[in-house]
């Protein structure tokens, strides 16, 4: 501020004499004021754009941080979706319809999954923030591969455009928010802004990933393991961020009049398609899953122990409330394991579990985990039914 006011004394020196104390120190505070309140319009501005997109480092766009520690396709033919007649709808619920409006945001891999499942299920548009220089890899990332299509109802938003932000918040039913980085979540005042009742007028569900907080199956193993082959397991070392975070989340959801969910993961693993080669008879391929493209991305061996991953492990387990323990003394073989292991839970499960909620009444206002189970398909449609009423009954 004080650099601010140099300046605009050194610009106005030449055609005003020596000022007195009094006159300055009243043209230095209507300065200071008048900065304050730009400066304040541009933070404002600013957290959404930096705070909501910043990348984790598991995501390898790029490295931007600020938190606590339209198409003339149809839809391809593979789309196929209807909302699971086991499913209580009521005015709680988000179904997939032509008019419904999901928004997604946070950092890394896992919002670009949520964002086109959610087009995937046929609601009417599905819309993610994304960093102006991330928007091509994120195209890349959310195509219906093999065709490097896009799905005509996901809507990708330079993080620039604050002013097309604002107008899909005011038509947004439910919004989706989830970070791969275990160090980060999302501001506070990110979520006071996007949550502003003022904004987001139609908004009736709130759905937040958070983490596995009870500590069990935690320890020095598994902080070793992190520290020594996957930066992204999760330990339990950013507990209280997330119980912090958690808060916020019900509390910004309740202000605008909307129901909050909390979908608990431990570490993140997988992702995208699975083997789609034709070589393989045996694989099971998944085109509403992020593009291929993912394995490269996080490739740091010949294979991708996350395309592993996904072959092997595609089965989902829930569990009501902060009950799901860690990997224990097995951390080591967990860390980067592309087979079953306690602690671990899919990003596709995960971003399944967070936009399916969205169509089942009891999930409004409570929390649940989602784990894994050893399995090369992933859940059916009833299968999906059936984790649903056996986990929120």
């Amino acid at each position: 501020f004080f650099f601010f006011v140099l300046i605009e004394n050194q610009k106005n020196a030449t055609t005003v004499s020596y000022p007195s104390l009094s006159s300055l120190l009243q043209q230095t505070s209507i300065t200071i004021m008048r900065a304050t309140d730009a400066i304040h319009h541009i933070a404002t501005i600013g957290m959404l754009l930096l705070g909501t997109c910043h990348c984790s480092n598991a995501f390898s766009f790029s490295h931007r941080r600020l938190t606590r520690s339209s198409s003339t396709l149809s839809l391809p033919s593979s789309v196929k979706s209807t909302v699971p007649s086991s499913t209580a709808l009521s005015g709680t619920t988000v179904p997939p319809t032509e008019s419904s409006t999901v928004g997604t945001v946070g950092n890394g891999y896992l919002p670009v999954l949520l964002a086109k499942l959610a087009a995937h299920r046929r609601h009417g548009k599905s819309w993610i923030i994304c960093p102006n220089a991330d928007v091509d890899k994120m195209r890349q990332l959310s195509a219906m591969d093999g065709f490097g299509e896009a799905l005509p109802n996901l809507e990708l938003v330079p993080a620039s455009e604050t002013d097309r932000v604002e107008e899909l918040l005011k038509e947004t039913d439910a919004l989706l928010i989830g970070t791969d980085d275990v160090d980060s979540v999302i501001d506070p005042s990110i979520l006071n802004y996007l949550l502003d009742p003022e904004k987001c007028g139609a908004m009736k569900r709130v759905v937040a990933m958070s983490r596995n907080l009870n500590g069990a199956g935690m320890g020095m193993f598994v902080s070793a393991s992190r520290r020594a082959a996957n930066a992204q397991v999760w330990d339990n070392a950013n507990a209280e961020a997330y119980r912090t975070f958690e808060s916020n989340v019900r509390g910004a959801a309740e202000g605008c009049g909307a129901d909050w969910t909390l979908v608990r993961a431990g570490t993140l693993k997988g992702g995208a398609c699975g083997d789609g080669s034709a070589e393989n008879d045996e694989a099971v391929h998944y085109p509403q899953y992020l593009a291929p493209c993912f394995y490269e991305m996080t490739k740091n061996d010949i294979i991708t122990w996350q395309l592993l991953f996904d072959c092997n492990v595609r089965g989902v387990k829930l569990t009501r409330g902060d009950v799901a323990a860690g990997p224990g003394m097995r951390a080591v073989f967990a860390a980067t394991g592309s087979d079953y292991h306690e602690g671990d839970s899919g990003r596709c499960g995960v971003a399944e579990a967070m936009v399916r909620s969205l169509e089942v009444e009891e999930a409004a206002n409570v929390d649940f985990g989602v784990g894994t189970v050893k399995s090369r398909e992933a859940p059916s449609e009833e299968e999906w039914g059936v984790l649903f009423r056996e986990c929120l009954a």
